[in-house]
Order: structure tokens, then C-alpha cells, then sequence
């Protein structure tokens, strides 16, 4: 009778979730990595987070030179790469190996640069079938090292997580109706690192008005920002205690005060 124990957990933590857990990512084993857990023997248990490796203590062989398990991730949610710092600038997947850690031993460094069977795979359109999604993430669990040996040994569990920071980004705010006939000003009521915004000197439709921040501000499934919009010339009346916060799915192109282009987070408002 088998008896399975963990030998290794990947947990997925993002900034941009309130509550730091990222379970909108899906991981797959490559054919080849089907093929080694059927080798010696191991299993995978997935969670909403992450996943475990899991192997039979009666039964596992001596990890060999080919003990390498290769697992894609796939964005479940369509604006992860948006709101997703590392993934700026860069072409996916990217990637992670249990042989580049953090510096505490407790995550894996999340890195651009593949191994070049990898790379050649990447380059080379010929070989990916019409329709394939292209994985966000790779990551190679590489069992053949001393690590994972005494960790079958001791029967201590290999626990590690992969972090992900969120992308900071303007906010602007379009203001219609009688609001924008008003000296408008937003007030942020943080006590620390308060957030200004300046009035846009564009023309914006139905003689509305526009402000933008003067700093990206980190995005967040929940923000915390608190804005309160207030009337200059009516000795700094509340229009409304807390302005709608910003969200990823009404982006556009605008401009700062410099005139260089910038990505901003759009919030309407009419009243």
C-alpha cells in the first residue's frame, strides 16, 4: 500500500490582492514531467495557490540526472499581465528554477532569461500549434539536488513561494454635470505620502474636467486610497467624502505635464 507524503509545495503570492494570495494562475506538467512522475513514482496534489509534489515513501526511486519537473502556468484572469510589475517590458513566459532562491531560502527569483531548449522553443513560431496559449511562467523543480535528497531523508517538506508585485499607474479622473462647473480640488486623507492631483488642459467632452495624479499609485483588487472631492471657491465644501477608486479595465493613453505619454486609470464621474 502506497503511502504518500509532501515532498514540495509551491505557494503563488501577489501584491495586488488585498490578501496577498494569488489563485488565478494554473499550473500544468509538461509530457515529459507526466512521464517522470510516473517514473518514480510521484504525484501532484494542486490547491487554489499553488501545488504540492508528493511521493511514496515505499516505494521512490533514487532521484536520477533526468529528475526534472517542469510545470507551465496560465493566467486565468485576462488583465494579470497588466496589473503584474514583472511582467513590464518583457516577453512571456518567464521563469523560476528550485536552484535560483532568495536570499532568506524562502522564494524563487522570477527571471526572463530561460534555459536555451527553452529559448529555442520560444523563438521558433514553427513549432507551437495554432491556438496554443503561451504559458505566463515556467518552473522547473530540479529534484536531482542535494536539497530534495535529504529532504526525503529527514522527511522535512520543501516549502517555497513565488512573489509577484503590482504595477503603480496614474489615476485620472473625469468629472461631468454640474461638477464641472465647480473649482473642484481632490484631497487625499492619508496621514502619510499624500497623493495630489493637477487639473489636465485638455478638452474633454461635454465640458467635463479632468485631473490626473501627479505619481502612478500602485493598483490593488481592493484599494485603500481615500479621496474626497472638495469646491475651491465655497470654502473647501465636501462635494463627496470618498471619490470612486480606480480599476484595470478602463485604461487609456494620456499625457503629464511634461507632455511624455502615460498610461492612466480611468474614474468617471456625473453628478
Amino acid at each position: 500500500m502506497a503511502h504518500f507524503r509532501p515532498l514540495f509545495t509551491l505557494n503563488v503570492e501577489h501584491v495586488f490582492f488585498a490578501d496577498g494570495r494569488c489563485n488565478n494562475l494554473l499550473f500544468a506538467p509538461t509530457p515529459a514531467t507526466q512521464r517522470v512522475l510516473q517514473q518514480y513514482p510521484l504525484l501532484v496534489k494542486t490547491y487554489d495557490t499553488g501545488f504540492s509534489i508528493l511521493f511514496d515513501q515505499e516505494s521512490l526511486l533514487p532521484f536520477g540526472e533526468d529528475a526534472l519537473l517542469r510545470f507551465e502556468a496560465f493566467a486565468q484572469d485576462p488583465y494579470f499581465g497588466f496589473y503584474t510589475a514583472e511582467t513590464q517590458g518583457r516577453t512571456p513566459p518567464l521563469y523560476c528554477t528550485t536552484k535560483n532562491i532568495t536570499a532568506d531560502n524562502t522564494g524563487l527569483v522570477i527571471s526572463n532569461e530561460q534555459p536555451a531548449e527553452l529559448q529555442n522553443r520560444i523563438s521558433t513560431p514553427a513549432r507551437v500549434k495554432p491556438g496554443t496559449k503561451t504559458p505566463l511562467l515556467i518552473v522547473d523543480i530540479e529534484l536531482n539536488g542535494a536539497e530534495f535528497t535529504a529532504a526525503v531523508q529527514d522527511g522535512v517538506m520543501i516549502e517555497r513561494s513565488i512573489r509577484f508585485n503590482t504595477r503603480a499607474i496614474y489615476w485620472k479622473y473625469y468629472f461631468f454635470g454640474e461638477l464641472a462647473k465647480l473649482e473642484l480640488d481632490i484631497h487625499d486623507l492619508s496621514s502619510q505620502a499624500a497623493v495630489t492631483f493637477y487639473p489636465c488642459d485638455e478638452v474633454v467632452v461635454k465640458n467635463g474636467k479632468a485631473f490626473i495624479s501627479q505619481i502612478p499609485i500602485a493598483l490593488s483588487n481592493a484599494p485603500k486610497q481615500r479621496f474626497q472631492l472638495k469646491d475651491k471657491n465655497n470654502s473647501g465644501k465636501i462635494l463627496i467624502k470618498r471619490l470612486p477608486n480606480a480599476g484595470v479595465n478602463l485604461i487609456s493613453k494620456s499625457r503629464d505635464l511634461k507632455g511624455q505619454q502615460i498610461l492612466v486609470a480611468e474614474i468617471y464621474v456625473n453628478q
